[in-house]
């Protein structure tokens, strides 16, 4: 008989043998590291020469820059003083991206307050800013859009959609520029739409459509089946099914309630498409752009019950609270009362001429999807009469993000393009700035970047016009969730970008430059952004952008910004230099930091030719991705320069780094002198609500070393070694 002990040992070497086998099989699988099993914290980065074959090369004083952003009232005197412009500067970025906020508002932008409108005796119509002024321009505005067909935008989204705001004294129209009388092509390539989200399921048969001037002789009713109405996406394959009374007769303009289904379908999204316009104007008008497009004064979808009694399911409200409607389009046409002063951008002399561009090449905007182009064609003729150093245009902002059809925004593209090639044959053009890009695997079941992208390429190829393309461009801002823990976000961002910018490359004409014209942690405001990992972040999208072949960057968050919060979570924001209520700087965050290290120290000499070689390292997760990022640059007198990036939140790494010739299969020998490192030694951020603060703000430490082994990485921590 066993005793006690006997079987109490027995049990013990049973439990060892079972952890044992447990452990061997995470190992084997990938779940446990063996860098973790090892429990060393030791790694290696490895550079990979090929001799005259760099990844990519590029010139730091012309393709590492900020952007400029338009900001809420009365913020942009407080952040454009001369004092602040002048720390703005230290951190090293050259070329500046002008972001345009009126364009994510759904407004027009009044580059110049002064100029004419269509309609003059009514200050009213479609305007036109002079290309001449009588004093510098210090800020500009946006103008609200009277005939708004959307509820939601991408800016101060606190306006509404005129289609369900209860009034039909008011109405949405489409843009006229897309008809057929600008386009000069069939209208049935440009069917303009509205949609409507009930918010949840109803059973629906019937609709109701109160027309303004132009109306819809024909139009189709359809609704959205087997969606996600978390991500609602129009133009996913196979999402739209027709009702069965679906293409309706209008030509006699008439408001009545239409049955469009005998048995009422279980339906959230509806989708109403219009070709065929009656070319009439509310009033007597000379101006054509009166008469083109379709317009709805108000709309009701619902059910039609066996008395014949209309049930709308809609809510309609001049606010937020009426149901969420979207457009294909917004006629640009306004009034001088619509100037929206909650939103101000900086005015074109001010941005100029007070020192923020350094006299670099400016990458401005073209306002394409809620303006005219004659005042786009205005604002290049005053660039030019001033000498404004602007040779490239960004067409539009955020179309996919709006919603707009890949091919009215070619369309509306190729019209704007071809004028202002015909003004200056030397300006370069790209665009369409998308919000983001998917970084996840192409397949057939979603309407991507990338398939937006290849048709519109397809429609500027098929008029022979890819040479009025010049450019790609999105903005980079991977995390929506900053209450999630930042580490494992930071070591999913390389993946990230590497397969978005993969993904758009593929579908690109060869040789493309890739712009990236804004770029930050997030598209909202939290904690994460100043603390140290903003600065990692940063740093991280940089490298890895360049090291994939990405011409110019633009750092978002260059001018001094003020603390925000869009969750419960922390208050931050992507800036490198926090304000006060009076515009003066108290700090500088660890992006700030983190940035200059980047352009005084990594990528140097600021204006020499700096080529990019790929870097292996063995420091990985469970998940294959890299615990301490490297990029690596290679200047014309071959001294190499490496940023490290140690995304372990909690342990040291010591590194050994080398260079492999791969094409002779050597390792070349590298004695670097300068290590100059940044991490929570340095920096320490207080979160206290909108009184947060920096209690700790040193420089970057900078050392001189021997050679590039054994090299200390604290945790969360930026290095450079050259």
């Amino acid at each position: 008989m066993l005793t006690r002990i006997q079987l109490i040992n027995d049990v013990m070497k049973i439990f060892r043998f079972i952890i044992r086998k447990i452990f061997l099989l995470f190992f084997l699988t990938g779940f446990i590291n063996p860098s973790f099993a090892q429990a060393v914290n030791k790694g290696i980065i490895q550079i990979l020469y090929s001799p005259g074959h760099p990844l990519n090369t590029f010139v730091p004083s012309k393709n590492i820059g900020g952007a400029v952003d338009g900001h809420f009232k009365g913020d942009i005197d407080k952040m454009l003083t001369h004092e602040n412009i002048s720390e703005m500067k230290l951190a090293g970025l050259k070329p500046v991206s002008y972001r345009l906020r009126t364009e994510l508002a759904g407004e027009v932008w009044h580059w110049n307050p002064e100029g004419k409108w269509s309609d003059s005796l009514k200050q009213q119509g479609y305007w036109i800013s002079d290309s001449v002024t009588s004093k510098p321009i210090e800020l500009s505005y946006g103008y609200r859009l009277p005939r708004r067909g959307n509820t939601l935008d991408q800016a101060n989204n606190d306006s509404y959609s005129r289609i369900s705001d209860g009034d039909t004294a008011t109405f949405w129209k489409s843009n006229p520029y897309l008809d057929s009388f600008y386009t000069h092509e069939s209208n049935k390539l440009h069917p303009q739409w509205i949609i409507v989200d009930l918010g949840k399921k109803y059973r629906i048969n019937a609709i109701q459509i109160n027309w303004g001037n132009p109306y819809a002789l024909k139009y189709k009713v359809e609704y959205a089946k087997g969606n996600d109405p978390q991500y609602f996406d129009p133009y996913e394959p196979g999402i739209w099914h027709s009702f069965p009374q679906n293409n309706i007769d209008n030509s006699k303009q008439r408001n009545d309630i239409k049955k469009i289904s005998e048995k009422p379908e279980l339906v959230r999204f509806i989708r109403f498409s219009f070709t065929e316009s009656s070319y009439t104007a509310c009033k007597i008008s000379n101006d054509i752009r009166d008469k083109l497009g379709f317009a709805v004064k108000e709309m009701e979808v619902g059910m039609l019950d066996a008395k014949d009694n209309f049930h709308d399911r809609m809510h309609h409200s001049a606010s937020h609270n009426q149901s969420v409607v979207y457009v294909s389009s917004t006629d640009p046409w306004h009034t001088a009362k619509d100037i929206d002063y909650n939103t101000e951008q900086p005015g074109v002399d001010r941005f100029f001429t007070d020192g923020i561009t350094l006299d670099q090449p400016s990458l401005m905007p073209a306002a394409l999807l809620y303006d005219t182009p004659d005042n786009v064609l205005s604002l290049i003729k005053y660039l030019e009469a001033k000498k404004y150093n602007v040779k490239e245009l960004e067409m539009g902002e955020e179309p996919e993000g709006q919603l707009v059809s890949p091919t009215d925004y070619a369309a509306l593209y190729f019209q704007l393009a071809k004028k202002l090639r015909s003004l200056n044959h030397n300006i370069k053009m790209g665009g369409p700035c998308f919000a983001s890009l998917s970084s996840d695997e192409e397949d057939s079941t979603t309407f991507t970047e990338a398939k937006w992208t290849t048709l519109f390429l397809n429609y500027l190829k098929s008029r022979n016009s890819l040479n009025l393309f010049n450019f790609f461009s999105f903005e980079w801002y991977p995390f929506d969730n900053l209450c999630a823990p930042s580490a494992p976000q930071l070591a999913a961002a390389p993946g990230m970008i590497s397969m978005a910018m993969k993904n758009i490359r593929n579908v690109l004409p060869a040789n493309t430059p890739m712009y990236v014209t804004e770029y930050g942690y997030s598209a909202y405001e939290g904690k994460p952004e100043v603390e140290i990992q903003g600065a990692l972040m940063y740093a991280d999208i940089l490298g890895k952008f360049m090291e994939l072949g990405g011409s110019k960057s633009f750092l978002y968050g260059y001018e001094p910004a003020f603390l925000q919060q869009s969750f419960n979570c922390g208050y931050g924001n992507n800036m490198l230099l926090g304000l006060n209520d009076n515009g003066k700087i108290k700090y500088k965050t660890a992006a700030f930091y983190g940035t200059q290290m980047l352009t005084h120290f990594w990528a140097q000499p600021v204006d020499s030719v700096l080529e990019v070689f790929p870097s292996v390292s063995t420091i990985q997760n469970r998940k294959r991705e890299s615990l301490v990022s490297a990029y690596s640059l290679r200047n014309s007198a071959g001294k190499w320069s490496v940023m490290l990036i140690n995304k372990d939140p909690h342990r040291t790494w010591n590194v050994h780094i080398s260079v492999k010739d791969i094409s002779a299969n050597k390792t070349i020998t590298w004695n670097p002198m300068h290590l100059i490192q940044y991490s929570k030694d340095q920096y320490q951020w207080e979160a206290e609500g909108m009184n947060s603060y920096v209690s700790k703000s040193l420089p970057p430490v900078v050392k001189n070393i021997k050679g590039a082994t054994n090299v200390s990485l604290p945790p969360f921590s930026l290095t450079v070694i050259n």
